[in-house]
């Protein structure tokens, strides 16, 4: 039986383990790679005449703050739903915001009168589909082998 003065002594070290093997699990998670992450690449159709956008100009179209190209085109911008993987990764990587406050913005624009929403596709290939089909089209896609989109570099 231990004695009472030594029992703080024997919850101490089981503490410390605990911590460690926190902190072991931790490093693990921080240490894997994004290889394992989609790439994502921002495209717009081949009508758009684009090349690179900062984060701020991808942040204000995918809000609606800004609505049109520079050449008075339209900008048509396309996503996936709120729940989808790709989705989530765009607006935590690029825009660096949840989904969640995203459509809270799309929101607010919509009930103020002020612009619509970015059009909700429900699958991938409705997502290609519409930005190949839609002049003045923007939406992020994982791959960069569509012919009749454009890829523009993001300056994070």
């Amino acid at each position: 039986m231990k004695k009472p003065a030594l029992r703080w002594l024997t919850h101490l070290l089981a503490l410390k383990k605990l911590k460690l093997v926190l902190l072991i699990i931790a490093g693990l998670g921080l240490g894997v790679p994004k290889a394992y992450a989609s790439e994502l690449n921002v495209m717009v159709n081949e009508s758009v005449m684009i090349a690179k956008l900062s984060r701020s100009e991808l942040r204000q179209i995918f809000t609606g703050q800004r609505q049109y190209w520079d050449d008075g085109t339209k900008i048509t911008v396309f996503v996936l739903q709120d729940r989808d993987e790709l989705h989530k990764q765009f607006c935590r990587d690029i825009l660096q915001m949840f989904p969640y406050q995203l459509s809270r913005l799309w929101d607010q624009i919509t009930y103020s009168g002020q612009g619509v929403t970015p059009v909700r596709v429900i699958s991938y290939q409705a997502l290609i589909d519409a930005l190949e089909n839609t002049p003045g089209a923007i939406g992020y896609v994982e791959r960069t082998d569509i012919v009749k989109l454009r890829r523009v570099e993001v300056n994070l």
